[in-house]
């Protein structure tokens, strides 16, 4: 785990290497994943085996904060090696205590 953000990154909000707990939803179907890295807007996973759909919901648990749930909206697919990885942003519907868990997060291990 690095809490450093990527070099050369030039999102506007750089994601963090990270690998958290998580699960995709998508309609019925759940997902077994694991952050790759993330921001309090967006993240990377890898798993195996996601399904199709481009609005999903995604868990993370964040340590002491539990489980947080948030909408998003996949942006790219692909996969490395034998795992696939999912870009999604979190939607602007997304849960605002979601997205405040996430920052919060952030920034006690970016500090710490």
């Amino acid at each position: 785990m690095s809490d450093q953000p990527s070099e050369g990154d030039r999102r506007a909000t750089p994601r963090v290497d990270l690998q958290l707990p998580a699960r995709l939803h998508v309609g019925d179907e759940i997902i077994e994943a694991e952050t790759i890295d993330i921001s309090h807007d967006a993240v990377l996973i890898g798993g195996d085996d996601f399904p199709t759909g481009t609005e999903v919901h995604i868990e993370i648990e964040l340590a002491e904060l539990g489980w947080q749930r948030l909408a998003a909206d996949v942006v790219r697919r692909g996969s490395q090696g034998d795992n696939d990885h999912l870009a999604a942003t979190f939607a602007d519907a997304a849960a605002s205590g979601g997205r405040s868990a996430i920052q919060e997060f952030l920034r006690r291990h970016m500090t710490s």
